[in-house]
């Protein structure tokens, strides 16, 4: 006797389309918003490293007395500010960067992100070609506000570093250069302010 060969039902098809469509309608959403979750974690990540960074040259500016405008962290000169104690900039073949946090430079607030953080990531100033780099810096001048110094007295127009996650933003395709005014308002990243030691990270 001849035996039959039964396969799946019309009916059972049907069912099993319908499942694995509610599968995937719920799924798909997460997997689409894991590049964005991921980009946040990497800022908040650089975002605390830069703050426990900028903790350890306070701290080891108020151990030296809190007379110098330069620590030594890691083996590493940094300047600062001697009213405040905050990193400014790096110590360069023996000259002193920077010392004031009401007059950075680009090149300082890189200076910053690349000397007091253990492998910073690869970074580049804003107006220069960002492909193959995390970051790119720049100052944003007297944007910081205000701040009070160590003898008490409130300074003005503190500056700002800013930190834009690259692929937070849109480069222009010839140059690499990123495109538009790289300020708060736009894409993702790190701020610090070298007046205030404060570090935040922004998400537009």
């Amino acid at each position: 006797m001849k035996e039959l060969q039964r396969g799946f039902s019309l009916i059972e098809l049907v069912i099993v389309i319908v499942i694995l469509g509610l599968l995937a309608a719920t799924a798909i959403p997460r997997f689409l918003n894991v590049t964005d979750d991921a980009e946040n974690a990497s800022v908040d990540g650089v975002a605390g490293g830069l703050a426990t960074a900028v903790g350890f040259v306070r701290a080891q500016w108020e151990v030296d007395g809190r007379l110098n405008d330069q620590v030594v962290l890691d083996g590493s000169r940094v300047s600062l500010d001697s009213r405040f104690g905050f990193p400014t900039g790096a110590v360069i073949n023996n000259t002193i960067g920077v010392t004031s946090a009401t007059a950075m430079t680009d090149e300082s607030c890189q200076q910053v992100f690349n000397s007091v953080l253990q492998n910073a990531p690869r970074n580049v100033l804003y107006d220069q070609d960002a492909r193959n780099k995390r970051y790119t810096v720049r100052m944003l001048n007297g944007a910081g506000g205000k701040g009070i110094s160590i003898e008490e007295n409130e300074v003005d127009n503190l500056d700002l570093c800013v930190y834009h996650q690259v692929a937070s933003l849109k480069l222009n395709p010839t140059s690499g250069v990123p495109e538009g005014d790289l300020n708060l308002s736009v894409g993702k990243g790190v701020v610090y302010n070298p007046g205030t030691g404060q570090v935040v990270s922004f998400i537009n």
